[in-house]
């Protein structure tokens, strides 16, 4: 095995694996998320000591995206310490000393606990872009990691669905018991989450890998001085015969997206799609009837294939509008808010309790995520807090967008780094996804090697084969 396989190989197996106990939102799953990063973290910390620094590639823009993790990080810490002066507490510790016998110490933070979950989950998913980003420069380990990610959430989907056709409560041999809500949406397609909505987002992300994976495993057919039919022969020669797992699992996914009857969750995959051709496509500047037909084609051939359940989700646009006015009605609270603490914050996690205090509607259920996580990233870090946040990831998020643009080979590869990108950003304006772990620490792996290959071009030997190892 290659150097730096031996972290790799563990990190793309944690990664496909974390779907399966409902997207790992019990303690005990992310838990073991964090410790396994940890470990791969100092493993991979280990290597560099042994080796020297010519292991390790840090450039320029990702010196500023680790300048703003640290500090988010640091705020996020602030928040939660009792060191910041007494007048930027929040006033509910003040209520809590005249109440309680024996009241902790106030804070800025109005939940520090959970404050300290989401940081060492966000720690986490920082650990896994870092470790995915410095052996994701091995061009045949970022292949094979895009692919894997690909088959695995097709895998994944299609033990999701045979547990929902068989109508069992837990999935596999993981218990649904305590996680934050029973999978309960009838004829909607959950499985392995407790919620349709984030099985379209990982169903989105599969299906967007499997894409570039396939543009990228084929494109130099097209590039050969040979007629068109025997470019389209050898290109369906080599999807059936060499490729077929990628185009199962494709397929699984396209069908498992539809049935989870997503409304938010099928427009981001449809943004994600339309950024990975434009991502693809602006190199060569191709013609408008080209990218006509491209997009007419797979209009046609998603509608043959999912007719059924595309009629569904169409029939749900117009249904639920109940949903929506609840979600404007989250939205304004929420704005409020920020009004009251526009710089403080709450604190990460704090969503829950700070939004009881703003909630002047008649909502019969309880709120604990702002379905916008720009907005409940906002309120909980303030406005300065969450521009940090949003401006580290955005920074290699348009690393890749250059990467697929300036890249002469695999540029697919950051491509698909971009398009995942404003697949979950499309879905995270009108839900939650990446406060799902599964999820989140697969945007970071994809973005981490999607980086990494928009910096490097050097081909190591002897990588492992997706096609081998199937």
């Amino acid at each position: 095995m290659q150097r730096m396989n031996w972290i790799f190989a563990p990190l793309l197996i944690l990664v496909c694996w974390m779907p399966l106990p409902f997207g790992s939102v019990q303690p005990w799953a992310w838990s073991l998320m964090v410790i396994i990063t940890g470990g791969l973290l100092v493993a991979w910390g280990a290597e560099v000591a042994i080796r020297g620094k010519r292991t390790v590639h840090v450039p320029r823009w990702l010196k500023w995206s680790l300048v703003g993790y640290l500090l988010v990080a640091s705020w996020a810490l602030f928040q939660i310490s009792s060191f910041a002066p007494m007048a930027w507490h929040h006033p509910i510790w003040m209520i809590a000393a005249e109440a309680l016998p024996a009241p902790g110490p106030s804070r800025i933070a109005v939940d520090p606990q959970a404050g300290l979950h989401i940081l060492l989950r966000l720690t986490s998913y920082a650990a896994i872009f870092w470790l995915a980003f410095q052996t994701g420069h091995d061009r045949g380990l970022a292949k094979f990691g895009l692919g894997g990610i690909a088959v695995a959430s097709g895998a994944t989907a299609a033990i999701g669905m045979m547990s929902w056709l068989m109508g069992w409560d837990d999935f596999l041999w993981f218990s649904a018991h305590g996680s934050r809500q029973a999978s309960s949406f009838g004829s909607r397609l959950a499985m392995p989450f407790v919620n349709p909505n984030h099985l379209s987002s990982l169903a989105g992300i599969g299906l967007v890998c499997a894409a570039g994976f396939l543009v990228g495993e084929t494109r130099g057919l097209w590039r050969l001085e040979t007629p068109r039919q025997e470019k389209l022969r050898r290109f369906l020669e080599m999807v059936v015969a060499k490729y077929w797992y990628v185009v199962v699992s494709g397929l699984v996914l396209a069908a498992a997206l539809i049935m989870s009857i997503s409304r938010g969750g099928f427009v981001a995959a449809a943004f994600g799609f339309i950024a990975l051709v434009a991502a693809l496509l602006r190199q060569s500047r191709p013609k408008a009837s080209f990218i006509f037909v491209i997009v007419l084609g797979t209009a046609l051939a998603v509608i043959a294939l999912f007719g059924p359940g595309l009629a569904r989700l169409l029939d749900r646009v117009d249904q639920n509008e109940l949903g929506a006015d609840q979600r404007i009605v989250i939205y304004e609270n929420s704005l409020d808010a920020i009004a009251a603490s526009p710089w403080l914050g709450y604190g990460l996690g704090s969503f829950k309790s700070v939004y009881r205090m703003y909630d002047q509607s008649n909502l019969t259920t309880i709120v604990d995520a702002a379905h916008n996580s720009f907005l409940e990233n906002t309120l909980e870090l303030g406005i300065v807090g969450g521009l940090v946040l949003f401006a580290t990831i955005m920074i290699p998020v348009i690393h890749c967008w250059n990467g697929a643009v300036l890249r002469r080979q695999d540029q697919h590869i950051p491509a698909v780094g971009f398009a995942v990108s404003i697949l979950c950003a499309a879905h995270s304006l009108v839900d939650f996804p990446m406060q799902i772990p599964a999820i989140a620490a697969s945007f970071a792996f994809i973005l981490g090697i999607g980086c990494a290959q928009s910096l490097s071009s050097r081909v190591a030997q002897g990588a492992p084969s997706l096609a081998a190892v199937v």
